[in-house]
């Protein structure tokens, strides 16, 4: 029996995918808890979750580690084919990559460059957020203000049509947008609230429209204010939205995630990292973070597995909770609850097994070890 964390990075298909084989004696972080057991995986699906086999096929001992589904990370920057590369190091299974706004023709080719690059080596690129253009240049924040413009359905058209467009970040004041919002939610493409300096009723009709999340809240956005309520405001108290969060300690301090976590429970938080780590252009590195030369904020260092220890010391939160932060809610987002974000039978087989000290030990995607430490 072969033992988790003394291989070094071993390419996909090493494992057959014509026979079941085995993760067992790991802690298992399932959606009743976290218990000791074992998983079964056969063409590239969950076969088993539960109880140890008493005999099988190939077995790999999991003892003293953690084994749970993949992270997903909606909000990160870089280049599909790095990127699947280099997330499953830190137990990153899926992902959205990031585009800004940039002029119409631009933002068109780079979807199109996007959807032709592979991400088969490891983590599975899902599509693109659209961090713009339709944002409001008075919370532009790092990206260029001079490309973001009023909302127009046409233009969208044309932008979904050059590439796949899961998520898009909207600013909801902005003339045009509900139209936006409307012709998103009929396509099933998410929308997301950022970069706005909407007021709280603006906010509302844009979920009553069909919004359902928010874009690093906090940021981008008006301050917390008790008699002037602002997007901020809905997007703490309406349980319809779900908040992306960047649980660096820079983006959110401590006590801001916290607050996020009273204010919202678990259920209604999706980790993400923002990171520009793989594409940080002229940005410079400081305390965990990335600025402009400026001193604009503009991007984490975050991996996904360094928010979820995070999340755990900002709120005291448990590892099941803050698990679900980065897999579950995740998968409700973008719809693929069926299909991922939980160990369940059926599922995909998207699992990170990782030790106490939070260090990625394998990466499984589709049934298959796509990554392994050396110890």
């Amino acid at each position: 029996m072969r033992t988790v964390g003394n291989v070094a990075f071993r390419p996909a298909g090493l494992v057959s995918t014509a026979q079941t084989w085995w993760l067992t004696n790991g802690k298992l972080i399932t959606p009743r808890g976290i218990a000791r057991g074992a998983v079964g995986i056969r063409g590239g699906r969950l076969a088993h979750v539960g109880a140890a086999p008493s005999h099988g096929d190939e077995r790999i001992d999991a003892r003293g580690y953690y084994v749970a589904p993949g992270f997903i990370d909606l909000h990160v920057w870089g280049e599909p084919e790095a990127l699947s590369r280099e997330l499953v190091t830190h137990g990153t299974t899926a992902f959205l990559v990031a585009v800004g706004p940039a002029a119409p023709r631009e933002m068109r080719e780079r979807l199109a460059a996007l959807r032709r690059q592979r991400s088969d080596a490891g983590a599975r690129c899902l599509g693109a957020h659209l961090e713009g253009p339709f944002l409001n240049p008075r919370r532009a924040g790092a990206l260029p203000a001079r490309w973001m413009r009023r909302p127009s359905v046409m233009e969208l058209r044309q932008i979904v049509r050059a590439g796949r467009a899961r998520l898009m970040t909207i600013a909801p004041e902005l003339p045009g947008a509900l139209a936006v919002i409307r012709w998103c939610r009929r396509r099933r493409i998410v929308v997301s609230l950022g970069h706005s300096q909407a007021e709280a009723p603006g906010a509302l009709r844009a979920v009553e429209a069909g919004a359902r999340a928010v874009t690093h809240v906090f940021n981008g956005m008006p301050p917390l204010h008790h008699r002037r309520p602002s997007v901020l405001d809905v997007a703490l108290t309406d349980p319809r939205l779900i908040t992306m969060a960047i649980a660096d300690g820079i983006h959110l301090s401590p006590l801001a995630f916290r607050l996020l976590v009273r204010a919202k429970g678990q259920e209604r938080i999706a980790l993400v990292t923002d990171s520009i780590r793989w594409q940080r252009g002229g940005a410079v590195a400081r305390g965990g973070a990335f600025f402009t030369r400026a001193g604009v904020l503009a991007g984490s260092d975050l991996t996904m597995m360094r928010a979820l220890h995070n999340a755990m010391a900002f709120a005291g939160l448990s590892l099941w909770e803050a698990v679900r932060m980065a897999t579950e809610v995740p998968a409700h987002v973008l719809g693929l609850w069926h299909e991922r974000g939980s160990l369940e039978v059926g599922k995909r087989a998207d699992l990170v097994v990782f030790d106490s000290q939070f260090h990625t030990s394998m990466t499984i995607v589709g049934g298959e070890i796509v990554y392994q430490r050396r110890r």
